[in-house]
């Protein structure tokens, strides 16, 4: 069941990520395990820091001029769930606690206040690996908290 709605929302976030090619989201989804390439190009894409059509390596290069990746990383690493929360963290303004402000948002307390906010499971282990589907599925959960897309204001009806 929890699989089923994973799917369902990554197909759903699929159709809301922001000028990103189906190809790159495919991709992600149907990877078994996911990499700082795979995150630091949703990243990268919806700060506009580098083309849709770009690659990876682009990516992770874009957010270590950023300084959100340290210079030794490669793009077919695996990611952790905290890596994956700091760099997401980095699309949106996110209000979070006093250990949070006074960090400017470190990975530690950005996990923290994912987790606070319900982004992110209470049970979940920060060094966890993720697939593409659950990453997917975090950035759908981590945009429909902290973006600004409100569902309430799209009209269902036909025109």
């Amino acid at each position: 069941m929890k699989k089923l709605i994973s799917i369902l929302i990554v197909l759903f976030t699929s159709t809301l990520v922001f000028a990103q090619s189906a190809d790159a989201i495919s991709e992600i989804l149907k990877s078994e395990q996911a990499t700082i390439g795979q995150v630091s190009y949703l990243c990268a894409v919806q700060q506009l820091k580098i083309l849709e059509s770009d690659d990876y390596e682009k990516a992770v290069e874009a957010m270590i001029s950023e300084g959100y990746l340290p210079e030794n990383v490669s793009s077919s690493d695996l990611v952790t769930l905290s890596q994956a929360a700091f760099l997401f963290s980095k699309n949106w303004d996110i209000n979070g606690g006093l250990m949070y402000m006074i960090t400017k948002g470190s990975r530690r307390y950005v996990f923290k206040q994912f987790v606070a906010d319900g982004v992110i499971s209470v049970y979940a282990d920060p060094s966890s690996k993720l697939s593409g589907s659950e990453l997917l599925a975090l950035y759908s959960s981590a945009l429909g908290r902290y973006g600004d897309f409100n569902m309430k204001s799209v009209s269902m009806e036909a025109e």
